[in-house]
Formats: C-alpha cells, sequence, structure tokens
C-alpha cells in the first residue's frame, strides 16, 4: 500500500517549478523508497537528480542528495560508505548553512552511529537535529526523537524514552511515514525481547517484560502486512525466536531463527543467531548438532558485536558448553560475560548521561521559545 508520504512527495515533484525543490522533493522519495525495500526506485531517483545537476549542484541539493545515498546504503548494509555519505551531507548542510537539510542530515548521522555502536558520537548531531528543525519539519523530527528514545531505551530508561517514542509517533503519523512507525514499532519489541533473553541468560524470568514484548511484536507485523513493506522481515523472525527460546518452545522458536538468510544480518548479530539455534538444538536434544553450532558461534564472535549481544551470547554458551563437557571454555566464557557485563554498564551510564543532558537543553529551549 502505497503511504500518504510517497503520494505527497509524488505530487510535490509532479507541480514543482523551483528545480532545489523538485530535487529535494526526489531526494526525500528516494530515501523513502529505500526504507521501505524498493531499492531500484530508490536508485533511480537518485540518479534523475544527479543527471539534471550534472556538475553544477547547488550545495544544498548535493546535502539531501547524499542523504539519501547514505540511507540506501544503510539499508542494504554498507555502513562504511553509508556513513561516508551521511557525514558528507551533513558538513555541507552545515557548512553552506543549508538549513532545509541541516535537521535531518543531523538526526540520520545521529541514527547511523547509534545503529553502528558509536555511542560518544551520537549527542552533537541528535542536539543539532533536535534544536535547529522547525515544529513542522516532521522527517528530521521524528528521525532524531526516535534515535532519542531507542539510546534511551538501550541505556536502561524506558519510562524516559516512552516520551520521545510518542514524539517519534506523532512526528511520523503527521507526515504519513509509514516507514518511520514500522520502525518504531520493531525497535520497541526489540529491545524489549533483548531485555528477556538477556535476563533469562542470566538466569532471571521477565514474564511480564516478554508478554509486552510478545504484544508488540505481533502488532509490528500486523503494522507491516497492512503498509505491504518487508523491511524488518528477518529482525522480525529473530525477535519471534528469541521470545519463543525463552518459552522453551524450541520447535517453533528453531523454526523462525532457521528461516533467517544468514546474510541479511549485520554481521555483529550472526553469532547471536548461532548461539540461539545452537540453544535450541540442545533444548530438541540434538547434541551434536547444538556443539558445532554452539562452535561457528564462538568463530562469529568479534569486537563488533554489541556489548549487550556480547554479554548474552558469552552467557550462553558458556552454558552451553558447560554442558557438553568443557570446562575450561565454559569458564571463559563466564569470565567473558562478566567483562562484558562491566562495559555494557559503563556504557549504558555514559550513554544515558549524554542523552539526558541533550534532553534538558532541548526542553529548555522549547520552554523559552512557548508563548508566554
Amino acid at each position: 500500500m502505497e503511504s500518504r508520504l510517497t503520494r505527497d512527495l509524488q505530487s510535490s515533484i509532479r507541480a514543482s517549478s523551483d528545480r532545489i525543490e523538485w530535487a529535494r522533493n526526489l531526494c526525500r522519495l528516494a530515501s523513502h523508497d529505500a526504507r521501505q525495500g524498493l531499492e531500484s526506485q530508490s536508485a533511480a531517483a537518485i540518479e534523475a537528480v544527479r543527471k539534471s545537476f550534472g556538475s553544477g549542484l547547488e550545495p544544498e541539493v548535493a546535502a539531501w542528495l547524499m542523504l539519501a545515498e547514505g540511507i540506501a546504503c544503510f539499508v542494504r548494509g554498507d555502513f562504511d560508505l553509508a556513513r561516508d555519505r551521511i557525514r558528507r551531507a551533513y558538513g555541507i548542510a552545515a557548512a553552506m548553512n543549508a538549513r532545509r537539510a541541516q535537521p535531518s542530515c543531523a538526526a540520520w548521522l545521529a541514527h547511523l552511529e547509534f545503529n553502528l555502536s558509536s555511542f560518544s558520537a551520537i549527542a552533537p548531531p541528535l542536539q543539532d537535529a533536535l534544536l535547529l528543525a522547525g515544529i513542522d519539519d516532521h522527517q528530521a523530527l521524528a528521525r532524531a526523537s526516535l534515535v532519542m528514545a531507542d539510546g534511551l531505551h538501550f541505556s536502561g530508561s524506558f519510562r524516559s524514552a516512552r516520551r520521545w517514542y510518542d514524539e517519534a509517533r506523532v512526528h511520523a503519523l503527521k507526515e504519513g511515514d509509514d516507514a518511520t512507525v514500522s520502525a518504531l514499532l520493531h525497535n520497541v519489541a526489540a529491545f524489549r525481547a533483548a531485555n528477556v533473553r538477556l535476563a533469562h541468560a542470566l538466569g532471571t524470568e521477565m514474564k511480564d517484560e516478554a508478554r509486552r514484548a510478545q504484544l508488540e511484536a505481533t502488532s509490528a507485523l500486523s503494522y507491516d502486512a497492512a503498509i505491504g513493506t518487508q523491511s524488518f522481515k528477518s529482525l522480525s523472525a529473530l525477535v519471534r525466536g528469541q521470545l519463543l527460546l525463552v518459552e522453551e518452545r524450541f520447535d517453533k522458536a528453531i523454526e523462525a531463527l532457521v528461516s533467517i538468510p544468514m546474510q541479511t544480518l549485520p554481521e555483529r548479530l550472526r553469532c547471536v543467531l548461532l548461539t540461539d539455534i545452537a540453544w535450541c538444538a540442545r533444548g530438541q536434544g540434538q547434541h551434536e548438532t547444538a556443539l558445532d553450532v554452539a562452535r561457528s558461534a564462538v568463530s562469529e564472535m568479534s569486537e563488533g558485536v554489541d556489548t549487550d549481544d556480547l554479554v548474552y551470547v558469552c552467557a550462553r554458551l558458556s552454558q552451553l558448553f558447560a554442558s557438553f563437557g568443557d570446562a575450561a571454555l565454559s569458564r571463559r566464557l563466564a569470565a567473558d560475560t562478566r567483562v562484558a557485563m562491566d562495559r555494557h554498564r559503563s556504557i549504558q551510564q555514559s550513554l544515558q548521561a549524554e542523552l539526558l543532558n541533550v534532553e534538558r537543553m532541548v526542553l529548555a529551549e522549547r520552554q523559552r521559545n512557548s508563548p508566554a
């Protein structure tokens, strides 16, 4: 189903008599198409802008164009190129005072840094996005609010995150941006599921949180079915599989997990998927398969794995290898679990402090600018 944002952008593109406005809307449409999995349409729109301007790109158009290319790269998993393009977009917008482009470029840069676990780099562009965006700049405010919400949720404060999830939803709905609403629903479910499976791996049950995560995951899938997108197909299967694993419904869990093509996941998540499959295999009594997959999970562990995922993987694998009789590897992984947990808590505390500081500044600025 075509979103209202798509229809509005297409209408504006057809009606525009200003080249810069035409290019801005076409780049925004390219970004939106990329996020909905319409890669060829996105590429065609980007090429149309490049062909129209040639080497005579206006600074604002250059910023929007690089942002669109960066978002397309991010969606297809080319994170290095995505970072290069979005940083360039933000740099051009800031240097040339392209005020229409700068908030969105800043919001997407903050989004990228968060997703690449560059937590110390999130606050500056996020602050810019939230302070520079006009009240009707729904694209920038929806994305920046979602980054703030995700960051606070990841840092352990859903209570603080809730108001920003609400803001992200309001701005996305005002613009008819189904892709952002879908991302929001999936992110809430994914963070809740991550908390549930981590607690379970460390020996704690979170039944109420698991129930909420299951409801939110179902809601996200229903929304995607209604708008006709499959952008989060692999993430949905991973969340569903992890929640079923916690419930010890191993047959259903492994059915969901093995449906995920490994190449569709970022490298940092592959050890998580393999660990879950190994745990389910052991739960089904398939010990040889579980051991082989667990060894593969160990080989996939790298420095790029997020700290919360590393805690989870090490804790689960430590228990698995203990059951396989490999006491030495089990002890090593148990020690790695403690180290990763200490690091994760430190990252959470630091990120939460930085984001709450940004929040205070933004809310204070809004208060100063509000009508008396």
